[in-house]
């Protein structure tokens, strides 16, 4: 099972790149905001008991793919590839639920809003 703190860091990610694609933010900033945030942190705490079967390793891959993203959007700027970046991130979420994306956060209105589609 995923510690609720390893999962705090994949919605704080998240969030803040998420409205990255929206505008130009000063994105570490706007991830402290987010790890600090009460309902982010309530939220990441029942992610970890509900989502059990998340191990530690996964999350952090995650988490490791958003901070990929992260490295993108400040080497590239802008632009398609952001979202793109993130529908990864979230497609893969869903497929390791099974092929449908979690009910985790703001990660329903995130994929809409973003256009995304889950990769099968």
């Amino acid at each position: 099972m995923a510690s609720a703190q390893t999962w705090l860091e994949v919605l704080a990610w998240t969030k803040a790149l998420f409205e990255a694609t929206k505008a130009s933010i000063d994105l570490v900033a706007t991830y402290r905001k987010y790890k600090v945030d009460p309902e982010t942190i309530r939220e990441a705490a029942r992610v970890s008991a509900v989502f059990s079967t998340y191990s530690e390793e996964e999350v952090k891959a995650l988490e490791s793919r958003l901070q990929g993203c992260r490295d993108r959007f400040v080497a590239q700027g802008g632009g398609a590839e952001r979202a793109g970046c993130i529908c990864s991130v979230l497609s893969e979420a869903a497929a390791g639920n099974g092929g449908t994306l979690p009910e985790i956060d703001d990660w329903h209105s995130i994929f809409a809003q973003l256009r995304c589609a889950i990769k099968r």
